[in-house]
């Protein structure tokens, strides 16, 4: 669809006639010049009885319309220190203590000090309280809710803020506060008992203990508190009990055991600490709303009685307008009809043609009739009609992408080999994104290389087989650059960076973005995708991309996880069957054979050979070929 800018159409001369072409305001000008006459003789009429009625108005404004302000605004400053206050204890963990106390206790602590000014302004109107008919309001009440209301903020106040300190001890995570506390007691019980055989149950024990802990952490149920005494009070009885262990090591681990349990108790009161100044928090809350809704009232049953003695007025000056306004009535009507036609027949038109787009058809253009400022509002809502299509165009491209990284992540995740789990990504990127190329570097051990895992197609098979790798340290590449940098790269040029690592495989490259694989803060790879136009990537692709990045370097890490678990337990696995296979020799010879053939065929040795020396070191070899 061709879109024609505002500025041409806007600029385009057409010409009306000499009604047309006049601007709207001077139109309503010459239309209200003839009524203006009229309008003389009722204004000289009513003058008076207005006065009146603004005179009571304002009083009504000035003292009923102002508790009734004061009392909506505290209710306002309540609702929003409540939203900080939630959003502080949903997300301070995740954010980090110091940029959530930025975020949104220095916040609520400022809609505090605003509650607590408009208590006070709300403070004086206490006489008014009596003067009010309708209520039943005195005086010492009204003094008495402004009191509780000040308390109430108070202890509110009080309870959020004790609720933060006790946040901060409590901490952001298992390396700050008590929970770090937690954490490295259980870690000196691990490095003790880790790699030692026979302690395999104290192991195991510790394992619980931790798996119960995390279960709190994340439930705050009362039976894992009781399983981690239970199993903590269990690994000391084992640690007692063990034959391999010192006098020493067993009063050690026994301590550490009773230190983790207290470390553990103290986090477990610290929970119910928290919870107890939420409720606090939540009733004072709850004490307040009703208390500033009874204020607010008392202001509309002022505004009230002051806007009932106006409205007195306003019907005494009614009375007097009425005949007047009767006499001009017939000419104002002919005026109105006259002008409204000119005016409605175009936004008629345009309404029309808005609800058409707003079903859904953006072809449609409204009809320019007129030079005037409703023939200007038709050029501007034409060519806003072709922008809000561009828009939508847009939207629902970001939608696609947006698909697209959750098909990703779907067809990944039952995929338990990491060639294969890499390779479906890249595939899966160039095609669904339509790029030019995607590939995929992860890290070496060294740290020092980025080395090519998976790439897209024909090209992406001849660079695997190269095996390209990337210097971290080199200048000349986006993919070194966004690793060591540890955020997206684009360029939307690569014939202007300097840093571009052309490839004779990618020859029609033009624009490239690089976005760095991060898992637990750790730098695992680089994800690329290149396109073959140039300006290709936006702020907006590469949030795209880094969400792509993001679940790709779970599933890396998961898959590698699955990996080493298999292998350690293919090795146990093969260890144990050897092992009953030599226990079941009768004899030193069938041991060393059964050993000797067993091994061979575990190893793929081509020659194995044992022997056992004698005291005359007579040697008794024997060899499997």
């Amino acid at each position: 669809m061709n879109i024609t800018s505002t500025s041409n159409s806007i600029s385009s001369e057409k010409h009306f006639g000499f009604w047309g072409d006049l601007r709207l305001s001077l139109k309503l000008m010459l239309a209200f010049s003839v009524m203006f006459v009229f309008a003389l003789i009722i204004a000289g009429v009513t003058l008076r009885g207005l006065n009146q009625v603004q005179t009571t108005y304002e009083h009504a404004l000035s003292q009923g319309g102002q508790v009734q302000n004061l009392s909506d605004e505290l209710q306002i400053y309540l609702l929003q220190a409540r939203r900080y206050e939630k959003n502080f204890i949903l997300r301070w963990q995740n954010e980090g203590y110091d940029t959530a106390y930025t975020n949104y206790v220095i916040p609520y602590n400022e809609n505090i000090a605003l509650m607590h000014e408009h208590i006070k302004l709300l403070a004086p109107f206490g006489p008014l309280a009596a003067t009010v008919s309708t209520g039943d309001m005195t005086q010492a009440q009204y003094e008495a809710d402004i009191a509780s209301l000040t308390q109430l903020t108070d202890k509110y106040n009080q309870s959020f803020l004790t609720l933060v300190e006790v946040s901060r001890q409590y901490g952001e995570d298992e390396n700050t506060g008590f929970l770090g506390d937690v954490r490295n007691v259980a870690h000196d019980i691990e490095v003790k008992i880790s790699d030692q055989a026979g302690l395999e149950n104290l192991e195991i024990t510790l394992l619980q203990i931790r798996r119960n802990e995390k279960d709190y952490l994340a439930r705050k149920d009362q039976g894992y508190i009781d399983d981690v005494h239970t199993l903590v009070t269990q690994f000391k009885n084992q640690a007692t009990a063990s034959d391999l262990l010192q006098v020493a090591e067993k009063t050690e681990l026994r301590n550490l055991a009773g230190t983790y349990q207290t470390a553990f108790d103290v986090l477990v009161t610290k929970d119910r600490e928290i919870a107890e100044y939420d409720a606090a928090m939540i009733a004072a809350a709850r004490e307040i709303e009703p208390l500033s809704t009874k204020i607010e009232a008392l202001g509309e049953q002022l505004a009230a009685e002051d806007i009932s003695t106006a409205q007195t007025t306003s019907t005494q000056t009614f009375t007097y307008s009425i005949i007047t306004i009767m006499v001009v009535l017939a000419l104002t009507i002919i005026v109105s009809i006259a002008l409204s036609r000119q005016i409605t027949r175009p936004v008629t038109s345009l309404t029309n043609t808005a609800e058409q787009i707003a079903s859904g058809n953006f072809d449609v253009q409204a009809e320019v009739s007129s030079g005037d400022e409703v023939g200007l509002l038709a050029q501007t809502f034409n060519s806003m009609t072709s922008r809000l299509q561009q828009a939508f165009e847009e939207v629902r491209r970001r939608a696609t992408e947006l698909a697209t990284v959750a098909e990703v992540g779907t067809a990944t995740a039952t995929i338990l080999e990491s060639e294969k789990l890499l390779q479906e990504v890249v595939n899966l990127s160039k095609e669904r994104f339509n790029l030019y190329h995607s590939h995929i570097y992860l890290l070496d051990e060294s740290g020092e290389n980025l080395v090519l895992a998976s790439g897209a197609g024909e090209a992406g098979r001849q660079m695997m087989a190269k095996g390209l790798s990337i210097p971290l340290n080199r200048e000349q590449s986006l993919v070194a650059r966004a690793a060591r940098e540890r955020k997206g790269v684009t360029v939307n040029d690569v014939t202007q960076a300097a840093d571009f690592l052309p490839n004779a495989l990618l020859p029609n490259t033009r624009s490239e973005l690089a976005v760095p694989m991060i898992v637990g803060g750790k730098v695992i790879g680089v994800f690329d995708v290149q396109s073959d136009q140039v300006g290709r990537f936006t702020d907006s692709d590469i949030n795209i991309q880094v969400t792509l990045a993001s679940q790709v370097s779970t599933s890396i890490q998961n898959v590698r996880a699955f990996e080493q678990s298999k292998a350690q337990a293919d090795l146990e696995s093969l260890v144990n069957a050897i092992g009953q296979k030599i226990q079941r020799a009768t004899t030193v010879d069938d041991t060393l054979q059964t050993a000797i053939r067993e091994i061979g065929l575990a190893l793929g040795a081509s020659r194995v050979s044992a022997s056992i020396a004698s005291r005359q070191d007579v040697g008794n070899d024997s060899n499997l070929n």
